[in-house]
């Protein structure tokens, strides 16, 4: 009898061993799957993303109707996609299916209903109805937040749903839930981009340019013949007129709009970075080039490359750039091979390059491969006509940006304006109407003060000599001043990068 007892006990030692070999051999298959399903089921489409998981987790589970319910912000469950459901799971014929997902929302477990007879739920008249076998809920949740649940059911006996490891389940729950976060982020960042590519060509079509002089409508007419070309572009004006307006205008009024533009001041970084930034580098070329990197040309291939200052540009740098131009490839700093680019430039200058060339600082054949369409900016002082719209302009812009509500301009404060020189051109304008508007107590646009309305420059004689570093940092300071001490609207102002201005803050001692 004990031995026949002890033979029980190991017969059934090894059947618990099988079982459990058995057990693990499916969980394993199941994982294996799970990557599988994984790795297909990780699209951006968010269509194809929501199919995608819905056909996996029906053939995964054995059942045969499903529908992945999202999560609304009122917190309830609306359908987005089914299989072989009609009607919706809202409807009073599938009480039970709701509690079910809705349960498996608010817990963020995995909710299985393994025999839908059973008394617990036979005597439901859906379930009757239905002729359901089985129910479960699977959860679709980041770390963040629960994005909805996929409710699935079947009404065959042969179901595999008995089977079913509950932590395999929730695994493709959690991996189905990032495909679909991402698919769902991808979709926003997609709209986002168009509203913004949209918002972006609506700022540089031509009728937004305000202008009533001829010497603007000159500049506009000339836009308009050299945007749908691929010519090299030159501007040529003094600092403050717009360059850049002009030349991101050219870009997103050409047939290179839905590529990229991309800018550099040709005097903002010391030789040997600026040939990095522009033209990228090899790893390990000079000390500190820890990677490969694309310069601008590559980066914006297929759009359009804005050099701006380019008369400040070296004499190294300007042999690179007309190798560019005249064959169309240029090398990565410490590279051999050649690399062709694809863009159009346009070039900018406060320079008068023509001058520079007779002085011998500029390169003839560059400054020919430039100037293939020359533009000339003309500086506000020759187009007062256009100052009166400007201001109702920028009026209107920092009314929006700065929470004002101006809505009338004094004669006498349009004529002060007017009669200004503006030796700053339209970005000293833009800046004074912007303080006056933040300076403006109500509806009425503040006067400007004296010193903001200031007669003849001082002749350069009668200026005290001072080194070129207290030039600089007076400048700074100066353009700093007027910003409120933003960094960031400075190192635009002064065409310059955030941290390059940074650097040149604490070279020169200035505490921002």
């Amino acid at each position: 009898m004990a031995n026949r007892t002890g033979t029980e006990i190991l017969e059934s030692l090894e059947a618990a061993r099988r079982r459990g070999v058995e057990g693990l051999g499916r969980k394993a298959l199941a994982l294996e799957r799970l990557l599988a399903i994984s790795q297909e089921i990780s699209t951006l489409d968010l269509p194809t993303a929501l199919r995608r998981i819905l056909h996996h987790v029906l053939e995964l589970t054995g059942t045969r109707r499903g529908a992945l319910l999202l999560a609304q912000a009122a917190g309830d469950l609306q359908m987005e996609m089914a299989v072989n459901l009609e009607g919706d799971l809202a409807g009073e014929g599938f009480a039970v299916s709701r509690s079910v997902a809705e349960r498996a929302l608010a817990t963020g477990e995995v909710v299985v209903v393994q025999d839908a007879l059973a008394p617990a739920y036979g005597e439901q008249a859906s379930i009757v109805e239905l002729g359901l076998r089985a129910l479960l809920a699977i959860p679709l949740k980041t770390r963040e937040r629960s994005l909805g649940v996929i409710y699935l059911d079947t009404d065959s006996p042969e179901h595999g749903v008995r089977g079913l490891d509950r932590s395999v389940l929730a695994a493709f729950g959690s991996q189905a839930a990032i495909a679909l976060d991402n698919a769902r982020l991808y979709r926003r960042l997609q709209d986002d981009y168009f509203l913004l590519r949209r918002s972006v060509e609506e700022t540089f079509r031509f009728d937004n340019i305000l202008y009533r002089s001829p010497a603007m409508h000159r500049v506009c007419e000339a836009i308009r013949q050299v945007a749908e070309s691929d010519v090299t572009v030159l501007i040529q004006g003094e600092t403050g007129t717009g360059k850049e307006l002009v030349a991101r205008a050219i870009h997103f009024n050409s047939g290179r709009k839905s590529g990229r533009f991309l800018g550099q001041n040709a005097g903002a970084l010391p030789d040997n970075l600026l040939e990095s930034e522009l033209f990228g580098h090899r790893r390990g070329a000079f000390s500190g080039a820890l990677e490969h990197k694309a310069g601008l040309f590559e980066a914006a291939g297929g759009g359009t490359v804005f050099l701006d200052e380019i008369g400040e540009a070296s004499p190294a740098l300007q042999v690179r750039l007309l190798r560019l131009l005249e064959s169309g490839t240029f090398r990565r700093v410490g590279e051999t091979v050649d690399r062709r680019a694809d863009v159009r430039v346009v070039a900018a200058t406060h320079r008068d390059l023509a001058e520079e060339v007779r002085a011998g600082r500029f390169r003839a054949d560059l400054y020919y491969r430039l100037s293939i369409f020359p533009i000339r900016l003309p500086p506000l002082r020759e187009r007062r006509e256009d100052i009166e719209l400007l201001v109702h302009g920028f009026v209107d812009r920092f009314n929006r940006e700065l929470g004002r509500s101006v809505r009338s301009i004094s004669r006498q404060t349009l004529g002060r304006l007017v009669e200004r020189d503006w030796p700053g051109n339209v970005r000293e304008l833009q800046n004074v109407v912007q303080r006056l508007v933040l300076l403006s107590p109500g509806e009425d646009l503040a006067a400007p003060d004296e010193g903001s309305t200031a007669g003849p420059e001082p002749s350069i004689d009668s200026l005290p000599l001072r080194t070129l570093e207290e030039v600089e940092r007076d400048h700074i300071l100066t353009v700093l001043r007027r910003v409120g001490g933003n960094q960031s609207e400075a190192a635009r102002l002064l065409g310059l990068k955030r941290g390059t201005l940074r650097w040149r803050l604490q070279k020169l001692g200035v505490r921002p």
